[in-house]
């Protein structure tokens, strides 16, 4: 071999060398490879510190691991080809995003998102603002309540792509549920939204528009329709509304159809409505469900730590659905809540296995591992783990503020309402009274909801180490010692020691404890689920809501009775749940109390004859004192031709004033307030003063100082309980 071919065999063996160098080199930095003597001290253990791989884990951007999230074949050809550039790309895109969405050019807008989203699959900002861009600031943009619908849909999916994408990410996860819990929560237009959303879960068969019509004459198939208002009586009893004849100061926000025709036009309107189900060859809707990934509402997967949560497989056919009943925002928002935990590290938990509150362990302690466990941003650990009951308790609550409570039912007809208004006539020709349609039987709405919210809250509080049973402090107190010889911020050598971490979990225990229960207002929502799961609040709420009703329908007598036997359940229930009635640092209770008892006085000082006539004799006792005081109302009828002659000292404010002293000091008579006259069980005065006065001022309930009568006027049940404001004359 000549010297020429040696020295060419001899580079060659060098390149591949060098080649093999290089590529294990890039294998060990990627991380695909252990470095060698990592676990000794030195420039070994921080290569294995720095590998790619690892500082992956760290950020909490890894796309080495197919199951961190599912493959995008497109976006990755596209990021391949960019080579270096993507940065420059992405930046371009957003600036062209938030351009085209200025310009109110919302399809343009919508392509660059997703052309940001694929280029920065891994990176959940762009998934999580401009998620958030399109179900909040895009969908306002529409007047449409359709269109408003159909963009919120758009968000809420494009964020569960990108949950797809990073299945590692709890944030992502928990802005899921927000959205679902806010935007059919409380949000603008919130009825409509809800009744869309409804839709969006019935099979496409049963809210079929054509099957409620006669083709012939184009009247609606009574048969067919009662058949749809048993299955889905929210959906039908939102759409309608209780309250017909009243106009609020939200009305525009009700769907208010009044007759049949009005519901099936409607569903007529929004038959290509978002849904759970797959189309056919022809594009026509099926009963079939999609696959999950095109289903809305978006699920998460089903997971064993939450059985009864919902699924992409979930039937959603009627209001009663197995393991479901109602599905609504609220229970898609608790699914997507309870999936977010499993990425969380577990709580801390002492040597006897009991959950101890706490800060966040850091990795590698407490059984916090970072290669499973990831730590949200936002809200802090406490509040984002209670994101699942406090969903529950919504939706407990949005049962009784539509009326269902027991399975009583929602009778559909009133019978004293207009026939025109009349969705199930005794004769459609010629009615003359409405058949008793009653839907939505056989369930106690509101009382099983809010069971399951107080075994939810219970057991939150017990995970989590926010009930502390019988003694427990106590232990803890004695294994903590003295609290000043406890690090604060033990390291991993003092943590083995056994004695010296239960110490330091004693003390951590009793620190947080307070902390944790006041932050997230645990032991109100405790309270208030464990006494609303109780059948005499069901029924307390039930009667308070009719009352609530008949004010708004201008029926003062029947409001002024439900008002007067609600209250007295209410004082019932008050007495029975001393914690929910003066829970730890919650005072809405109370607040709420008495925001009853005032809506019931106003309706007396308004309408009510007994308190005119206590007045008058209130007035009447006072007249030995002051001769000339004349009454304040009038109680004999007037001649034929008499003119009533205005009385100077009974202006309109004074006998306004007198009644409102009557109804809030008067205790003994048939129309007073249970809470008159009475302290709680804890002799303090059933709502505090400066709440009242809170409550009055947001109502528009104004007083003001009274000048009094002389001693011996009388008072509160009668003579001698204190002078009652009686007006005088100028001068007097």
């Amino acid at each position: 071999m000549n010297p020429l071919q040696r020295a060419a065999i001899v580079r060659k063996a060098t390149y591949i060398g060098a080649i093999l160098v290089l590529f294990t080199v890039s294998m060990v930095w990627r991380g695909a490879l252990p470095v060698p003597l990592s676990g000794a001290s030195g420039p070994f253990r921080w290569a294995a510190n720095h590998t790619i791989k690892t500082q992956a884990e760290k950020l909490e951007v890894w796309e080495l691991d197919p199951q961190e999230g599912e493959a995008e074949i497109t976006g990755s050809a596209l990021r391949l080809t960019l080579t270096g550039s993507r940065g420059v790309a992405v930046t371009a895109l957003w600036l062209s995003a938030i351009d085209k969405q200025k310009r109110n050019d919302f399809h343009e807008f919508e392509q660059r998102v997703m052309m940001v989203t694929k280029l920065q699959p891994n990176f959940i900002t762009p998934w999580i603002f401009q998620s958030w861009n399109i179900a909040y600031n895009v969908s306002v943009e529409m007047h449409g309540s359709g269109d408003m619908y159909f963009y919120i849909v758009r968000g809420i999916q494009l964020l569960a792509e990108g949950e797809r994408h990073n299945k590692r990410s709890p944030d992502m996860r928990y802005q899921i549920a927000f959205y679902y819990q806010n935007k059919f929560g409380v949000s603008d237009q919130v009825e409509t939204l809800r009744c869309l959303f409804d839709l969006s879960c019935i099979p496409p068969s049963q809210r079929n528009p054509k099957q409620f019509e006669d083709p012939e004459t184009g009247k609606v198939n009574e048969a067919k329709f009662q058949e749809f208002c048993e299955k889905h009586p929210h959906f039908v009893r939102r759409i309608r509304g209780d309250d017909l004849r009243y106009t609020d100061k939200r009305a525009k926000e009700k769907l208010r159809r009044g007759t049949p025709k009005e519901v099936v036009e409607f569903l007529r309107t929004n038959w290509e409505v978002p849904s759970r189900y797959r189309a056919n060859f022809l594009k026509e809707p099926t009963d079939d469900l999609a696959e999950p990934e095109n289903q809305f509402p978006a699920l998460p997967p089903q997971f064993n730590e939450g059985p009864d949560e919902a699924h992409p497989a979930s039937g959603t056919a009627d209001d009663r659905a197995p393991g479901l009943g109602y599905f609504s925002g609220y229970k898609a928002a608790r699914a997507w809540f309870s999936y977010s935990l499993l990425l969380l590290p577990p709580p801390m938990k002492d040597a006897q296995g009991i959950p101890v509150p706490g800060p966040t362990p850091p990795p590698g302690t407490f059984d916090h591992d970072p290669a499973k466990h990831r730590v949200p941003r936002l809200p802090m650990m406490v509040i984002f783990r209670q994101g699942a009951p406090r969903a529950q308790s919504y939706q407990a609550e949005m049962e009784q503020k539509e009326g269902w409570f027991d399975d009583e039912g929602w009778l559909i007809d009133d019978p004293s309402d207009q026939p025109s208004k009349w969705w199930f006539p005794n004769n459609p020709d010629r009615p003359t009274r409405p058949r008793p349609v009653v839907v939505g039987t056989g369930r106690a709405w509101s009382l099983e909801e809010w069971r399951q919210a107080a075994e939810m809250w219970d057991r939150h509080g017990r995970d989590y180490g926010l009930i502390f049973g019988q003694g427990r402090k106590e232990t803890l107190e004695n294994r903590r010692g003295d609290p000043g010889s406890v690090p604060n911020d033990p390291t991993p050598e003092q943590l083995a020691d056994p004695v010296i971490r239960e110490r330091y979990l004693a003390k951590v225990a009793l620190e947080y404890y307070g902390t944790n229960r006041s932050v997230t207002n645990f032991p109100f929502f405790l309270a208030s689920s464990q006494a609303e799961a109780k059948p005499l609040t069901v029924q307390a709420r039930k009667t308070l809501w009719k009352a609530e009703q008949a004010r708004k329908i201008s029926n003062p007598p029947l409001a002024i009775r439900l008002y007067k036997e609600g209250l007295e359940l209410w004082k019932q229930v008050l007495v029975a749940n001393k914690d929910f009635h003066r829970p730890e640092r919650s005072d809405r209770t109370e607040e709420e109390t008495f925001e009853f008892e005032l809506a019931y006085q106003r309706l007396l000082v308004q309408d009510d004859e007994r308190v005119r006539k206590r007045a008058n004799e209130l007035v009447h006792g006072a007249q030995g004192v002051i001769p000339f005081l004349t009454l304040p109302f009038q109680t004999e009828a007037l001649a034929p031709g008499q003119v009533a002659v205005p009385d100077p000292l009974w202006t309109n404010t004074n006998r306004e004033e007198l009644k409102w002293y009557i109804v809030e000091n008067v205790s003994d008579a048939d129309f007073s307030s249970p809470f008159v006259g009475s302290l709680a069980p804890d002799r303090l005065a059933w709502v505090a003063e400066g709440l009242k006065e809170s409550v009055r001022v947001k109502q528009g309930v104004s007083r003001k100082p009274q000048a009094t009568a002389p001693p011996g006027a009388g008072g509160p049940g009668g003579p001698g309980g204190g002078p009652p404001p009686v007006p005088l004359p100028p001068g007097q």
